[in-house]
């Protein structure tokens, strides 16, 4: 009786320690679940239009990526949100290929979630004021877009014209007919037009005149021209007879001596009139000051024409010559020389 108490103390001493040995190893089992539970984290990972959920115990999401077995690009997107709650999202944003046209050159580019602006600004390219784009800085890209950026500059061209000289011929008995003498080279002038261009991209876009000035007028070229004409611009209305004699002059004055000259314009003779064409110097005791005359060569091959006495001279007084007849240039007062005239005296 003692021997079966005693086996049972025992069996129930052995039951009690294992009952202890399991209970301690749920406690320890659940202690450890929960451990386990509230490190482990639910991640979902949206991949375009794939969304997948992950259990993971890190916060490394290349990590996760690679044991899920989701491949990323150098050029895509992961966007983590971090884990709130346990609980995380990454998103996967795909590249794709843009067109980008600039400063002459057109690349293809993996872009993920970009702007046009944050697109010029990856690639170092800056903007002028004047410069284009074809789309707006801040549309988001999309795949297949085509950035064109346009380089508009503005510059200015100057133009350089000719303004062709005139010529002006004076018919003169200086010369025989067909005869021609310059008196004053011509010389073209010079216009200068200032135009404004837009340029883009090298390539001229539009031109705008923005002004044209004369930097240097043209200068006439003045050629005599052999004719039957008067060189005198004067006219005092006598009729002419057959011989080309005034009518009803009141004194003729034959094989006079005539020489030419010329003088600054402006200047003013001995009797205070101005020295032009038409006014001739004279010994004032043989015609007084204003006397009216006509003049020609005996054979009118030369024709001096209407003139007024308004001038004298120290060949004048001494003798020497009769006659000095005014010229407007220095070169016909040469071409007249000497020659021997009829004076008609009018008045």
């Amino acid at each position: 009786m003692v021997s079966i108490l005693r086996k049972a103390l025992s069996a129930c001493k052995a039951l009690r320690s294992r009952a202890f040995a399991v209970g301690a190893l749920a406690v320890v089992m659940a202690f450890t679940i929960y451990e386990i539970s509230d490190l482990t984290h639910a991640v979902y990972i949206r991949d375009g239009e794939s969304v997948t959920l992950a259990y993971t115990m890190s916060d490394d999401v290349e990590d996760l990526l690679q044991k899920e077995g989701i491949e990323v690009s150098g050029s895509d997107v992961v966007e983590f949100s971090g884990f709130t709650s346990s609980t995380a999202e990454v998103e996967i944003k795909r590249a794709f290929p843009v067109k980008l046209t600039a400063d002459g050159e057109t690349r293809t580019l993996q872009v993920a979630d970009k702007t046009v602006a944050d697109l010029l600004q990856s690639e170092g390219i800056t903007l002028d004021g004047s410069d284009k784009v074809n789309l707006p800085m801040k549309r988001a890209l999309c795949e297949d877009d085509h950035v064109v950026v346009q380089r508009v500059d503005f510059t200015t061209r100057v133009e350089e014209r000719e303004i062709p000289f005139e010529t002006v011929a004076t018919k003169t008995s200086l010369l025989r007919p067909g005869q021609t003498k310059v008196l004053t080279p011509g010389q073209d002038g010079k216009e200068v037009t200032t135009y404004s261009q837009k340029l883009c991209d090298g390539q001229l876009q539009s031109e705008e005149e923005v002004s044209t000035r004369v930097v240097a007028e043209p200068v006439a070229q003045e050629v005599l021209v052999g004719a039957a004409a008067a060189v005198s611009p004067l006219d005092f209305g006598y009729e002419m007879d057959e011989s080309g004699a005034p009518v009803g002059y009141t004194r003729l004055l034959t094989e006079q001596k005539a020489t030419g000259y010329s003088a600054r314009p402006g200047t003013k003779t001995a009797s205070g009139r101005y020295a032009v064409a038409g006014h001739v110097a004279v010994n004032t005791e043989v015609i007084p000051y204003g006397t009216k005359l006509y003049i020609a060569s005996p054979d009118n091959s030369f024709v001096y024409g209407y003139a007024i006495a308004a001038d004298t001279g120290t060949g004048l007084i001494d003798g020497s010559i009769d006659l000095d007849l005014f010229y407007d240039s220095y070169t016909e007062s040469c071409l007249n020389g000497v020659r021997y005239v009829n004076v008609y005296v009018l008045d």
